[in-house]
């Protein structure tokens, strides 16, 4: 749900500004609001707080050595291992503490202790790694080469170039001999060998009065020459491999020597340069809110939110700071406001995945004053994923992936949101399995266990298990009927989130749309109880609530309201893609286990693991597609309005919270 929230003004006397701006710093919990847009349009008779110019130039030097300190510990790849936290706290205080110019000082210090020795290490390590590379590409050419450069002897006359062909284009040496020979007067010779079953070496040794001419020719014609690194180029080849080696052998040695120096420093200055780049974050950050506050002649005004449970804390903390000289009055926040209110949320752990994703694809979080539509979709989206999916064994292989992966990366945010979204839609759709009797699709060996002329359970026209195959009409009325009571939820949800936020006309259209669709509903009850003296008392309110809400659209909405009629029938009728995709994820499943069992033993097993388990990717990524489509776009769009801010207390990054 949306945490209430509460608009607070704090005004008091200039001269204690920084005191009150550094006690909210501490407090850690007013979400601070930019007055700048309102002062400059005049909404507000108030000024800018200004920085004077010895402030402005503080916080470029200060900005200056965060950016020197940042390239540090991005050098040293700091461990993000144990920290001493007395150590830190103590440490972060007595940094706090400090003016501008001492803080400056100080971090000069600390920065002219590691800087030079890190950049010539981080360096060295990136140098050596990029050489490393560099060999071990060459490497590879020059051993197929260097047998064959062992019987070339060549002096200073002469110049060698070395080839790599494919040995399907061996033949095309003599062409090359022939093309070599007239541009060096015959005072050229080819040696060649084959060095793999694709891969033939040559050497071509000339005069080197020709050396210019040979290597133009080469390179118009495209041949893959030999280049070597600069520091090889003057060697023989076979010299050249040797040195190669030897420094592949010495390099690694040396990377170590460079990394546990890394290593070692890391560990010296871990909690130091990680306290002082807080610190550093925090003063930047006190001193960049500065100019976002308003003020009058003699006074300050500053505006911002907190959750309404806060307020009363908030209130004291304040008292007990500055007593009578600031004072903190409570806003009345309205409709108009909602839009720029900062959003927090709170639902359950297990509500938080749905709340996430929604927050993301839906490009924020809900709207202050509206409704919160966290908890429907934590339940929609399983419901839609699970009847789309419907087979219990590729339910329980996605349960076991998902569990294996929570435990595996208990500290990675972005695995636990991924599996506490996919969990419950993987237990859904081993729950629907077991209604479908799908277990890998409709496995042969299974046949003698369930016979699809007995069922388990029968009621009425359906019966358990429910075959998907064989009830297909059924389904697609199932897939209409979810879309529809989903539209209407969306609808009504809508219109609700309008009343709220005084958007009378909207509500009408909204509220005229789902008239529509409970019009329909009757329809459907008047023809399934037809005969019924019921009957005809539906049919006739279904004919009221079609054409009544019809019109209600029209008339509230004109156009608009015409178009949102033709969008509701398509996106209502795209609820059939869980019968569609989910029928043809069950049929494929089936094909996989028909073709198997046509194939020899052993074989056949083989061949449905491959098979089950491409559809197991599939059965994952395709459905979690739609149902996130159904659930976040065409569900959504009814109702959701996206806030424009987050709530983000202002607070530091070090020290104790005040309050």
């Amino acid at each position: 749900m949306l945490v209430p929230m509460a608009r607070l003004e704090l005004i008091g006397p200039k001269n204690i500004f920084l005191d009150v701006l550094t006690a909210l710093h501490e407090a850690g919990t007013l979400h601070i609001e930019d007055l700048t847009k309102k002062i400059d349009a005049g909404e507000l008779p108030l000024e800018h707080m200004e920085v004077v110019e010895n402030q402005a130039i503080e916080q470029e030097r200060l900005e200056e050595l965060l950016i020197r300190l940042r390239s540090i510990i991005k050098a040293l790849h700091l461990p993000p291992g144990e920290v001493d936290e007395v150590e830190r706290q103590k440490h972060y205080l007595e940094l706090w503490q400090m003016d501008a110019k001492e803080l400056a000082a100080e971090v000069t210090n600390v920065i002219e202790q590691v800087e030079d020795r890190t950049s010539s290490l981080a360096q060295a390590q990136f140098s050596m790694e990029a050489e490393m590379a560099l060999l071990a590409r060459y490497e590879p050419i020059l051993e197929k080469i260097q047998p064959l450069a062992k019987q070339i002897v060549t002096t200073g006359a002469y110049d060698s170039v070395a080839l790599l062909v494919e040995r399907r284009y061996k033949g095309a040496l003599d062409g090359l001999k022939k093309e070599l020979d007239s541009i060096t007067s015959n005072q050229c010779e080819i040696v060649s060998t084959d060095v793999d079953e694709d891969t033939t070496a040559v050497i071509i040794v000339f005069g080197k009065k020709y050396s210019e001419a040979v290597h133009k020719f080469l390179a118009m014609e495209n041949v893959n020459q030999v280049r070597l690194p600069s520091e090889f180029q003057d060697m023989p080849f076979d010299v050249a491999y040797d040195q190669l080696r030897q420094r592949r052998e010495e390099l690694p040695i040396q990377m170590e020597q460079v990394k546990a120096e890394l290593e070692s420093m890391s560990t010296m200055w871990y909690t130091k340069l990680a306290t002082v780049r807080d610190v550093l974050v925090d003063k930047i950050d006190e001193g960049s809110a500065i100019p976002k506050f308003g003020a009058t002649e003699y006074a300050f005004v500053i505006t911002g939110w907190l959750p309404v449970d806060g307020v009363k804390d908030f209130r004291k903390y304040i008292s007990d700071k500055f007593g009578p000289d600031v004072i903190v009055n409570q806003l009345e926040i309205d409709e108009k406001d909602y839009e720029d209110t900062p959003v927090a949320m709170k639902n359950p752990k297990w509500v938080q995945p749905s709340e996430a994703v929604m927050s993301y694809l839906m490009g924020g979080r809900p709207m202050y004053g509206t409704l919160d539509p966290s908890i429907v979709w934590a339940f929609s989206y399983p419901l839609i994923f699970g009847m789309i999916v419907g087979d219990a064994g590729y339910g329980l292989v996605m349960l076991a992936i998902i569990i294996w992966l929570r435990f595996k990366y208990k500290d990675s945010p972005a695995i636990q949101l991924g599996t506490g979204l996919l969990g419950p839609a993987a237990t859904s759709a081993t729950l629907f399995g077991i209604l479908y009797a799908e277990f890998f699709g409709n496995i042969p060996w299974a046949q003698g266990w369930v016979s699809i002329d007995k069922p388990w359970i029968e009621m009425g026209a359906f019966s358990i298990p429910f075959y998907r195959e064989h009830y297909v009409q059924e389904l697609m009325i199932i897939a209409l009927g979810i879309g529809v009571l989903q539209m209407l939820t969306g609808l009504i949800m809508g219109m609700i989130n309008a009343m709220r936020t005084k958007h009378k006309k909207h509500a009408w259209i909204k509220g005229g749309l789902a008239g529509m669709l409970v019009g329909l509903i009757l329809l459907v009850v008047a023809i399934v109880i037809a005969g019924s003296n019921l009957a005809p008392g539906m049919q006739a309110l279904a004919a009221i609530a079609l054409g009544g809400g019809f019109l209600v659209a029209m008339w509230f909405g004109g156009m608009s309201g015409f178009v949102e009629t033709i969008e509701l029938i398509g996106t209502t009728a795209s609820y059939l893609r869980i019968m569609a995709v989910g029928l043809s994820d069950a049929i494929f499943a089936t094909a996989i286990n028909s073709m198997s069992s046509a194939m020899p033993r052993g074989v056949n097993i083989v061949v449905a693991i491959l098979f089950h388990a491409i559809h197991l990717v599939l059965a994952l990524f395709t459905p979690t597609i739609h149902a996130l489509r159904l659930n976040f776009y065409e569900f959504g769009q009814k109702y959701y309005e996206a806030s424009k801010a987050e709530y983000k207390p202002f607070q530091k990054t070090g020290g104790e919270k005040s309050a």
